[in-house]
């Protein structure tokens, strides 16, 4: 047999090497093998190329014709097994005359290869061929070509032929990974020039960002103006939040809808609770901006609060990076604004530790001047305590927006004053510009006060808050005397346990007994004076103390007070006289229905006591 080509075969052999030089794309390349292969030898009827798959370990079908491609795909072969293992095991073509050698060289396929290829091969092949594909010395996979026809047999002269073939297929493959690899050699670069022109952007925006930002703090201008410059710069809505989840700057194109604003501060206050150190991008149930990109301001443990970005869209990176940089510009500037807000708290506090010292002398008159006091003018004291707190590491933070409110209230037009924050309280000293009433100034004040309430209610610091107001009183030198009426008003509340309460001085009445006398005292009036009917009550069915309530709420009006506990008068003029005679005294009696009245008005007070 001679080892040369015929005529024919040589010219089958350039049509098929033609052919794969057509084309540089490798999956069109092992495709056009086949194809070409199956076509120029007469007795093919079918055929796989297979290639090695190194990690594997095994020999994988990339390519087939006349078989069922889904089902001979899931083949895995390995070296010697069945025609196109042994092929590649022996480096050499091998064939396969009848369908004898073809059952016994299928003999040794694995249970689940051997599923498969019925599945893609129902019947075996009467005769096949398999060449191995060599590149550079390593076999790289194997052609196998199979004859469905029992008149059609694979020759010698077809071993030449697919050997011929495969080398040339050897080379089309060899040429196309080595385009394939140029190719994305090309794309890797252009994307790392990308990257790098990506990233150029970044810092140069950033850069020019952050030089704004530190002229904008340089020149004074404050948290507003460097919000205003986000809003500007980006085109989205910019929003910061302090630690407390409290909206303390924004800047906007369009309205806010004000369920929106409340979802936004909602997100505001879990990313503090999250206290998470990057930025984060979630999507909201908002009307218009539903992308929401939240970065912290401050690091762990110190976050100083948030800046949201709600954008119709995920915004770019180039404007997170920018936005980063402007958290560490936010973050000193609102250190700094903490620092200005403590110097002047200490300046306040010293002053009015100086007016509850009584020592006043010409420096502190000249600088309550600076501070436009009048020396003669009128006075009043509030002091706001925080009852209780759920978040105790928050009481720096509360007690800083609670002298940030009481200054927003209550010194306004006509009112001037100063606020000192505490531990666990602030203490307000109002003065009044005009020359009011009294009665009108103390009625100005308690609608402030009643304002102050309504703010705070709207909050979620998960606090109360109890307010005690001193009385007015004139010039600087007595305003001590408000401080410590108001003072005296929370010990009230504290001492007979009610929280959240508002109680001035003034309409104390006769519970300032309650401070110039010892509870021991105060308890043996009592027993003295309602004693006997508290005793009377307690063991039947308790209805004489709530009806001499009653009657002396209603300014000893029989009619009233029965209709206010819904009973006939003269129930209430019968009970009225029980308690006369278990009291035994007169209710006519001026002085001994004095002594009563005070009685029922402190026994509320008391009755935990007794």
């Amino acid at each position: 047999m001679k080892e040369t080509l015929t005529h024919r075969q040589l010219q089958s052999l350039i049509h098929v090497s033609n052919v794969l030089n057509s084309s540089l794309d490798i999956d069109t390349i092992i495709h056009s093998i086949m194809v070409q292969t199956v076509s120029v030898i007469d007795a093919a009827n079918g055929g796989v190329l297979l290639l090695y798959d190194e990690k594997q370990g095994r020999l994988i079908p990339k390519t087939e014709s006349n078989v069922n491609g889904e089902m001979i795909s899931q083949v895995r072969l390995k070296p010697g097994e069945s025609m196109s293992g042994k092929a590649f095991s022996a480096g050499k073509c091998l064939i396969f005359r009848n369908r004898a050698e073809v059952e016994k060289a299928t003999a040794d396929l694995s249970e689940e290869n051997l599923h498969y290829m019925l599945e893609a091969i129902p019947n075996l092949p009467y005769s096949s061929i398999a060449a191995p594909i060599f590149l550079k010395g390593n076999c790289i996979g194997v052609i196998t070509l199979d004859s469905f026809e029992p008149s059609l047999e694979f020759t010698l002269e077809d071993i030449h032929l697919l050997t011929a073939i495969a080398h040339q297929a050897a080379v089309a493959i060899e040429k196309a990974k080595l385009y394939h690899e140029q190719e994305e050699a090309v794309k890797q670069l252009e994307y790392l020039n990308d990257m790098i022109s990506k990233q150029n952007h970044m810092l140069s925006r950033s850069v020019d960002i952050h030089k704004r930002l530190a002229n904008l703090v340089l020149h004074g201008e404050g948290l507003d103006s460097i919000i205003a410059y986000l809003h500007e710069k980006t085109g989205h809505t910019v929003l910061l939040f302090d630690d407390l989840g409290e909206m303390i700057s924004y800047a906007y194109s369009h309205h806010i809808d004000k369920e929106d604003l409340l979802l936004i501060r909602k997100k505001a206050q879990e990313s503090m609770h999250s206290l998470k150190t990057v930025h984060t991008l979630i999507e909201a149930d908002l009307r218009e901006n539903p992308f929401l990109t939240i970065l912290p301001i401050g690091a762990k443990p110190t976050l100083f609060g948030t800046l949201i970005i709600a954008a119709p869209e995920e915004i770019r990176d180039v404007d997170v990076a920018a936005l980063e940089h402007a958290c560490t510009v936010i973050s000193l500037e609102m250190v700094k604004e903490q620092a200005i807000f403590d110097a002047q708290e200490r300046i306040n506090g010293e002053f009015i530790d100086v007016l509850l010292s009584g020592k006043m002398n010409n420096s502190i008159l000249q600088k309550a001047k600076q501070m436009n006091f009048d020396p003669m003018a009128d006075y009043l004291t509030l002091i706001i305590r925080m009852d209780e707190l759920d978040q105790k590491h928050k009481r720096n933070s509360i007690i800083r927006h609670l002298v940030q409110l009481s200054n927003r209230l209550f010194v306004n037009n006509q009112l001037n004053g100063i606020t000192v924050g505490g531990h666990d309280q602030i203490v307000l000293l109002l003065t009044f510009q005009q020359k009011v009433s009294n009665t009108y100034a103390f009625h100005q004040v308690k609608q402030l006060v009643s304002n102050f309430q309504q703010e705070i209610h709207l909050k979620n610091w998960g606090t109360t808050i109890s307010i005690g107001i001193g009385r007015i009183h004139s010039t600087l030198l007595k305003a001590t005397k408000s401080i410590e009426e108001a003072s005296k008003c929370l010990q009230f509340l504290h001492s007979y346990g009610k929280k959240g309460e508002v109680i001035s001085f003034k309409d104390l009445g006769v519970q300032r007994l309650l401070f110039q006398n010892s509870e021991e005292d105060l308890l043996d009036f009592l027993d003295d004076a309602i004693g006997p009917l508290i005793a009377y009550d307690q063991t039947r069915k308790g209805e004489l103390l709530p009806s001499l309530f009653a009657y002396l709420e209603h300014n000893q009006n029989a009619k009233e007070a029965a209709e206010a506990i819904h009973v006939h008068t003269n129930t209430l003029t019968y009970r009225l006289k029980r308690i006369e005679e278990i009291l035994s005294i007169s209710l006519s009696d001026s002085q001994q229905f004095l002594n009563i009245h005070l009685a029922v008005s402190l026994y509320p007070f008391l009755k935990g006591k007794k």
